[in-house]
């Protein structure tokens, strides 16, 4: 089953589930947070961790139900955090940017008077030694954010942005699930994003402009000796650097396209 988390609406009359993950923590739901909610948590996390030490399982889930242990943002504040954290994205990892913005909308679509978004990580926290060594992990994250240091981000995974960055819809946001941003997430699981190279173009480009020059040397050395060895190497060769060549601007073409979303 693995460890885990939920991101919900809620309001004293209900709950809404709006997306869930398994094993990882997205870094949407991270974005979407501040180190006061985190200050303002880490004692009441701390006092979970010691009761669940001397208590039974069903004591410490009663415990639970009274003192929740989960992250809790209002709208207002849910939105000036969205707002930061996408300058970061923009800046950093703009092909995240579509679908992060699409979680945003989605989001922001489903409050109502009173709501309050939660984020479960009980669960998820439970991989760590201690509470202490997740809230650090944590506040890592926002400072990253904050100070927009890039190389510091642990949480986001450009190769998988359903753990690495939504979760999962769940059932009652089935419409999530029929955006074209999140359908491409799914189907891009794990395969590695090729990055844009400006130099890589440039090379290829080059290589096929000088590949007609060696077809017309394979050409006048076959009108002059024949079929031989020579028109087969350089042949091969050329048809070699013409595969490479065409296929390498695909790519990049498609990788520039990709990073300008």
């Amino acid at each position: 089953m693995g460890n885990r988390c939920y991101l919900y609406l809620k309001n004293p009359k209900k709950e809404l589930p709006l997306f869930e993950a398994n094993n990882s923590l997205p870094f949407f739901w991270i974005a979407i947070l501040d180190k006061k909610i985190l200050i303002d948590k880490i004692q009441q996390w701390k006092a979970y961790e010691q009761y669940a030490e001397k208590h039974p399982e069903k004591e410490t889930e009663l415990y639970l139900k009274q003192h929740s242990n989960n992250l809790s943002v209002d709208q207002e504040t849910f939105t000036g955090n969205a707002k930061r954290s996408r300058e970061f994205l923009q800046e950093n990892f703009p092909e995240t940017l579509a679908l992060f913005d699409d979680f945003v909308k989605f989001i922001h679509s489903k409050f109502e008077t009173d709501d309050r978004l939660e984020i479960d990580i009980t669960q998820f926290s439970a991989f760590y030694d201690s509470l202490e060594e997740f809230y650090l992990d944590l506040t890592s994250e926002m400072d990253a954010i904050h100070n927009n240091q890039a190389e510091n981000i642990k949480f986001l995974l450009p190769n998988d942005l359903i753990a690495g960055g939504t979760g999962f819809h769940s059932i009652s946001g089935n419409e999530f699930s029929t955006l074209p941003t999140y359908d491409n997430a799914v189907q891009n699981r794990g395969i590695p994003q090729q990055p844009f190279s400006r130099k890589s173009l440039t090379v290829a480009v080059m290589i096929l402009m000088i590949c007609p020059l060696f077809s017309y040397w394979a050409y006048r050395i076959y009108t002059k000796d024949g079929f031989n060895t020579w028109v087969i190497i350089i042949g091969f060769l050329n048809m070699l650097f013409y595969i490479y060549s065409i296929s390498t601007i695909i790519l990049e073409i498609k990788a520039y396209r990709k990073n300008s979303q």
